[in-house]
């Protein structure tokens, strides 16, 4: 199992509602049933610690692998999604990386890891 995180900005004069409602109404209800997908969520960003967000949508998606993943959104199931996201998403500001988990160490509850040496 791995993580994608897709970020991306809305294409200027989009509306963030009109955005929202696309994404409730065609990706959320397409996406999470594809082959390859286990579970798909949408967030808004909504600041940034420091300065502006370099993004204002990121999506988590958890996959079988990154393999089925490009399998997927290469597939027919997912050509709706990629014809009408271009309407509202600046693709040149669109990134995706994936990743696995770190695993954390079994340890008994309350007790001091030692520092690892490399």
């Amino acid at each position: 199992m791995q993580k994608v995180f897709v970020s991306y900005k809305l294409k200027q004069g989009v509306p963030l509602e009109r955005y929202k409602a696309w994404s409730r109404e065609v990706d959320q209800r397409i996406t999470p049933g594809q082959d390859g997908i286990i579970r798909f969520e949408v967030y808004v960003i909504e600041g940034a610690e420091n300065g502006a967000p370099f993004c204002q949508i990121v999506e988590d998606i958890e996959v079988e692998s990154w393999e089925a993943f490009a399998r997927t959104v290469a597939g027919p199931g997912m050509s709706y999604i990629l014809e009408t996201i271009k309407d509202l998403v600046d693709e040149s500001t669109m990134q995706t990386v994936y990743g696995s988990r770190i695993l954390p160490a079994l340890l008994p509850a309350g007790s001091r890891p030692p520092l690892p040496s490399v």
